[in-house]
């Protein structure tokens, strides 16, 4: 299976698993100051296949100085607990989310983050709270490359389809769907999803007309 892929210069997609039918991606940002993972997977697999490309990449897992986590399911942070004691990374989440992620894995958060935070990494990535697929979803929107990392706030089928999160995935699949008009008036053109084929020219427009169909 090709796991890593070079989506921009210095912004990398990593298939680490294939789960209940969907694959599974986390993010790697190389900014000036290290790298940033997005979500940590939840195998042991999972964290193979990371391992795997930090060494392709010629870096090591101390090299990794934040780690973004995009919601507080099991399939984004069960590996948290390891991968926290080998790079010492801060520890970033959603403003809502931090009780299930100390819960689920014994990792405090060290930064909550809401909707209009700026993390002044990799050009700037703004944040965008998206809640209804967990109370504190995220979404990043990296301005440097015009491409939002949506997490599971968007779920995408091998054909590039997009669709709402589904229900059994979510704390209230109707806001989920609602609170998708949240990203409106954002501008983005690549659209980087955690389950589903990435879209990298004219996501905006397909995101838009998701919206349309969720109202």
């Amino acid at each position: 299976m090709i796991r890593l892929v070079e989506i921009f210069p210095g912004l990398r997609a990593v298939r680490i698993a294939d789960a209940d039918g969907l694959d599974t991606e986390v993010y790697f940002l190389e900014c000036e100051g290290g790298l940033i993972l997005v979500d940590v997977g939840f195998t042991p697999l999972c964290h193979q296949n990371i391992e795997t490309e930090l060494e392709s990449m010629g870096k090591q897992w101390d090299d990794i100085k934040m780690i973004i986590i995009t919601h507080a399911h099991g399939d984004h942070i069960n590996n948290l607990p390891q991968v926290r004691e080998l790079t010492g990374a801060e520890i970033v989440i959603g403003d809502g989310d931090e009780v299930a992620l100390e819960e689920r894995t014994g990792i405090p958060a060290d930064v909550l983050l809401d909707t209009g935070d700026i993390i002044g990494a990799c050009g700037n990535i703004e944040i965008i709270k998206v809640p209804g697929h967990s109370d504190g979803n995220l979404c990043l929107l990296l301005h440097k490359y015009k491409a939002l990392i949506a997490g599971d706030t968007i779920f995408g089928d091998s054909e590039g389809t997009l669709e709402a999160p589904p229900e059994k995935y979510c704390s209230d699949v109707v806001m989920a769907a609602k609170n998708l008009s949240m990203l409106e008036g954002y501008d983005f053109d690549a659209l980087l999803l955690s389950h589903g084929k990435n879209t990298l020219t004219g996501a905006k427009e397909k995101v838009l007309a998701l919206i349309e169909s969720c109202t």
